[in-house]
């Protein structure tokens, strides 16, 4: 079976999840005889491929659009399979502006905490208040405008494979049913993320425990309002990922600069060294507006970190009672769970425990890969 992987238009410039999921996949189908190879859809014109992957999210429709415009004179020779990586976009495109205006209401940014804000967070964790963006009036259940245009790009596909089977029920529920479809789990390094070494982190993390984000600064993961949620707390908090909107950074370095606890940021750094940082760390937080389900959790979760995760996208099926969930639109809950996470570390030892087990179980590269080829071979007809 030849394969060739499609990725994100700017997956070589802008890492994230996609591009690790992508690369560990082909790694592991190719250790299992298949040929795979990554390159861009022109590439199918060139070759001749029995499966054409895309790994651009359906959330990019019109990426997708283009990419499926080229291999149109390839439909019919080779299946198109996509990993959808989607969730319900209306929560994030009305957060994204909810939060624009919460920071818009104070001409001194750094100094909004989550007491002199108080009233403008309860409306936005009440989703009480309507947002105007671009002349249209928002709530936090209007439609996302995309909603169209991934159906209609969906109706090209030949079979998706979501990452669990609630990012497959919120597809048939939002969007509707239009092509076959297979659930792989997505996974982590198990040998990498268990042999992380406290004693490797930066000098001035070593003497107290800390709380660690490590995740690519995007209105999905939020880290202005979690830096909000929990600019009081007493604990030293550790951000680490590129800052891939200026927007968002620009908002955290404001807060950060006014936290009286220790703030540390670093750049985007290796997996090999990320792995002491989770080690060290004694909670992890990724309170996204969705993740199916977050491979920083599932990372940090494996080197025995707390985790702290959203509840609007798919983690439930992947961490069951291993996490500690809250609504990211609302700053008190994620307060409250980062809290619980922190002063619950002793106590829920078996619940992380249990996790990891079955990470190591469930949610290997090699389970992943298994999983990708059955669905081939299912799209195959064989």
């Amino acid at each position: 079976m030849r394969v060739l992987f499609v990725p994100r238009e700017d997956g070589d410039r802008v890492f994230g999840g996609d591009v690790v999921q992508m690369e560990a996949t082909a790694r592991e189908l190719r250790e299992i005889g298949v040929e795979v190879e990554i390159g861009p859809a022109e590439r199918a014109c060139e070759a001749t491929f029995d499966i054409v992957h895309l790994w651009t999210s359906l959330h990019l429709p019109d990426k997708l659009e283009r990419q499926l415009d080229v291999l149109a004179p390839v439909r019919g020779k080779a299946r198109v399979a996509l990993s959808t990586i989607w969730a319900p976009h209306h929560t994030l495109r009305w957060m994204h502006a909810a939060r624009r205006w919460l920071f818009e209401s104070t001409g001194d940014r750094g100094s909004l905490d989550i007491e002199n804000a108080r009233d403008t967070l309860e409306q936005i964790a009440r989703r009480s208040v309507d947002i105007t963006v671009d002349g249209a009036t928002l709530t936090a259940w209007t439609a996302h405008p995309s909603t169209a245009a991934c159906r209609g790009v969906l109706a090209r596909i030949d079979t998706i494979l979501p990452n669990s089977w609630m990012e497959l029920a919120a597809i048939f529920t939002y969007l509707g049913d239009f092509c076959s479809f297979a659930v792989v789990p997505n996974a982590v390094d198990a040998t990498l993320f268990t042999a992380g070494t406290p004693a490797a982190v930066p000098a001035e993390l070593r003497s107290a425990p800390f709380a660690l984000m490590a995740a690519r600064f995007d209105a999905r993961k939020q880290q202005d309002f979690v830096l909000l949620a929990l600019k009081n707390t007493e604990y030293p908090l550790v951000f680490v990922g590129d800052a891939t909107d200026p927007e968002i950074f620009a908002r955290f370095r404001d807060l950060g600069s006014r936290r009286k606890a220790p703030i540390y940021y670093f750049p985007a750094i290796p997996q090999q060294q990320l792995r002491h940082l989770y080690a060290a760390a004694r909670i992890h937080l990724l309170p996204s507006l969705f993740e199916s389900p977050g491979l920083s959790s599932l990372e940090a979760l494996l080197a025995d970190t707390a985790i702290v995760v959203g509840n609007l996208g798919f983690e439930s099926e992947y961490f069951g009672d291993a996490a500690y969930y809250c609504d990211p639109c609302d700053a008190w809950s994620i307060l409250r769970a980062t809290q619980r996470a922190w002063n619950r570390y002793e106590i829920d030892a078996e619940l992380r425990a249990r996790g990891r087990r079955r990470i190591l179980s469930d949610f290997t590269w090699s389970a992943a890969a298994k999983a990708t080829l059955q669905a081939y071979e299912r799209a195959l007809g064989n």
